[in-house]
């Protein structure tokens, strides 16, 4: 199996590719996130996006942020991630601004 995980933070993406070196307060969560990844044999492929480049993770993030500590499991679409998921099916473009 293969699995490709895009994270809009670099340094995410940095703690679960290299040797975790952040705030001690995050290292049992990196390691689960390390122990599933390697679970099942799959080939992991873990990368940085931008976060406009996925809006529905966005939603879903901010839901997790806004809501309690329980695990939630989505059978279908939510309605929060509507919109979202129309855009993408469309191909909008999200710009982003660059300093100079």
């Amino acid at each position: 199996m293969q699995l490709w995980v895009q994270v809009d933070s670099k340094a995410v993406v940095s703690m679960l590719t290299k040797h975790f070196k952040g705030h001690p307060e995050y290292g049992l969560l990196i390691q689960q996130c390390k122990t599933l990844l390697n679970w099942g044999g799959w080939k992991v492929k873990i990368s940085h996006c931008f976060r406009e480049a996925n809006q529905v993770a966005d939603k879903l993030t901010n839901m997790g942020v806004a809501g309690n500590l329980e695990v939630n499991t989505h059978c279908t679409p939510t309605m929060e991630t509507r919109e979202a998921r129309y855009a993408d099916i469309l191909g909008v473009l999200w710009p982003r601004g660059f300093n100079r």
